[in-house]
């Protein structure tokens, strides 16, 4: 297919183009809210930027679309690729905590393809990697009792930094929950579908007022409970999830490391299975592969939106709390 991509970040040029080139894709235009910048990225990879005029991304040559601009111009962009009949990969988080999704599934057979619409996915990748893959295997005929999550990294970009943007919740659609915390989320919502309860406390705000630390609590009727905390700090990085019950933990850590280890009571054991070198090539194969079918992509909307709920309801006050 003939891919349109909005965006011009790492992303981008580190994953996003090189992936469609290996998977015998073609880039054919590129655009960004700042023209000179994409014009500089579209000559590096040989792809035709679309100047300050979006609506080239929607033109005859163009088969599908990958949206990876910040936050705010997700559902804008990918509700104009679908009146346009052009399957749609947005980054994610879908909205995070804008609240803006609406009407982007509002047909789920349309939505995956299966009723002659355009799909469209969100790209939570980490659905796609061996391990995790092998996790959710394990869980197969198994409830867990609790699943415990902890991201942090360092991040603290300046005025000047071009990843500032991401400090103002009403352009990124929330701070280290919406960015990083939306893939462990993500996971969750793969593993054990929507939650029943979900309480937040969102801290430590930047100046614009994303915050830096989120600690959500999820449960679900089946009696699992989920503790996610995610945090940008100078603390040493964690990157784990565990799912504890009945004599068996399951541990990933780091996550993206493709290690899976199993105790029980009997000892324990590590499988390696590797994530792709570059996680998008798999991702973009998948939703390739779903565009050819009609099947489902393995990243669909609807959870998508699940996420963006968790994020939202993770912001709102509750008794007894603030935020």
């Amino acid at each position: 297919m003939r891919w349109a991509v909005a965006g011009y970040g790492d992303v981008v040029e580190r994953r996003v183009l090189p992936a469609l080139r290996a998977l015998g894709e073609e880039p054919v235009y590129l655009w960004g809210r700042d023209p000179d910048r994409a014009a500089r990225v579209a000559a590096r990879h040989g792809v035709r930027d679309c100047g300050s005029d979006e609506r080239a991304l929607l033109g005859d040559e163009v088969d599908a679309v990958y949206v990876a601009t910040p936050v705010v111009l997700h559902v804008p962009l990918a509700r104009a690729a679908l009146a346009a009949g052009r399957p749609v990969l947005v980054e994610k988080p879908l909205a995070g905590g804008l609240g803006s999704a609406d009407g982007l599934d509002l047909d789920p057979d349309k939505r995956s393809g299966l009723g002659g619409g355009p799909p469209v996915a969100v790209a939570y990748y980490r659905r796609l990697a061996p391990a995790v893959r092998r996790l959710r295997e394990e869980l197969d005929g198994w409830t867990p009792a609790r699943v415990d999550v902890r991201f942090r990294c360092a991040f603290a970009p300046g005025p000047g930094h071009p990843m500032y943007w991401r400090t103002d919740p009403a352009v990124a659609g929330g701070g280290v929950l919406a960015d990083a915390g939306s893939h462990r989320l993500d996971l969750l919502v793969m593993l054990f579908g929507r939650p029943d309860e979900v309480r937040g406390r969102l801290t430590d705000r930047f100046p614009r007022g994303a915050e830096r630390r989120a600690e959500v609590e999820l449960a679900w009727a089946s009696g699992v409970r989920a503790r996610v905390v995610a945090e940008w700090g100078d603390a040493p990085p964690v990157d784990r999830i565990e799912v504890v019950g009945g004599g068996r933990a399951l541990t990933l850590d780091p996550l993206d490391s493709g290690r899976l280890r199993v105790r029980t009571a009997r000892g324990s054991s590590e499988v390696a299975l590797p994530p792709a070198p570059n996680p998008h090539q798999p991702l973009i194969a998948d939703f390739v592969a779903a565009v050819a079918t009609g099947r489902p992509p393995v990243c669909p909307v609807s959870d998508a939106r699940i996420v963006d709920e968790i994020i939202a309801a993770a912001g709102r006050p509750h008794p007894g709390g603030s935020r």
